[in-house]
């Protein structure tokens, strides 16, 4: 396997390999749009740098990076530019699931990153319905969730 390829979750995403670059260029996505209310909470970092990498086998360099990430200092567009979508089967809704997710780990999905997800879907070109069914989509998982923790 080529040194800048990385299996992750094929089962989960669909896909068996990233390159090292669009994989990191992933992480900062992420972290632009969950900080786009002024910050990277604590459980939103952790999401990102022990749920999904754990989940995913993220490399720890990969991991390293996205720790040190000023996620103030790009703009969306800047970073999708770089990833290939076309790689990866379903990126765009992937990263718009995975943004979602990541924002409501402090427990709060505020207007700013509903905002900025928008304009990521808007990038991405992904319509209004789509990214409606998808944060549709995480609301549920985190309802049968917290159903499962209460009845089990």
């Amino acid at each position: 396997m080529p040194q800048d390829l990385f299996n992750i979750a094929p089962v989960f995403y669909g896909m068996s390999m990233i390159s090292k670059d669009s994989w990191l260029d992933y992480g900062y996505a992420l972290l632009i749009i969950a900080g786009s209310d002024g910050e990277v909470s604590d459980p939103e970092l952790e999401w990102l740098t022990i749920n999904l990498s754990k989940a995913l086998d993220v490399d720890e360099k990969i991991v390293a990076q996205w720790e040190e990430y000023d996620f103030e200092q790009e703009e969306l567009y800047d970073v999708f530019a770089r990833i290939d979508s076309r790689t990866v089967a379903s990126f765009n809704k992937l990263l718009l699931y995975d943004a979602i997710r990541m924002s409501y780990a402090d427990e709060e999905y505020a207007g700013d990153e509903r905002e900025k997800v928008s304009e990521a879907a808007s990038i991405l070109k992904l319509s209004k319905e789509t990214t409606l069914a998808i944060e549709a989509l995480v609301e549920h998982e985190r309802a049968t969730d917290k159903l499962r923790s209460v009845i089990l």
